[in-house]
């Protein structure tokens, strides 16, 4: 049974976190415009929920995927946000 959209969103915020995928966060953060980097943590957050789901199915990855894209381009602009001083009060 393929996962919903809200299971994928509560899974992916699960391992959002270094223990699961600090070193594709840490790779994305020191080069925010990285394509291969941003790839890459979409890739370990679909694979760990995916895990955590114990559901690897075609169809349920590409929801983790999709709800991973999301997530990454959030945690890609309010990087930014803090990187650019704008955060500093």
């Amino acid at each position: 049974m393929t996962v919903t959209v809200e299971e994928a969103k509560e899974l992916i915020e699960d391992v959002f976190d270094f223990d699961h995928v600090g070193e594709a966060m840490s790779a994305l953060r020191r080069d925010l415009g990285s394509n291969a980097a941003k790839q890459d943590l979409v890739n370990e957050l679909a694979k760990c929920a995916a895990q955590e789901a114990g559901d690897d199915s075609d169809e349920s990855t590409a929801v983790f995927k999709s709800v991973a894209e999301a997530r990454v381009e959030r945690f890609v602009n309010g990087a930014r946000y803090s990187q650019s001083g704008c955060s500093k009060t």
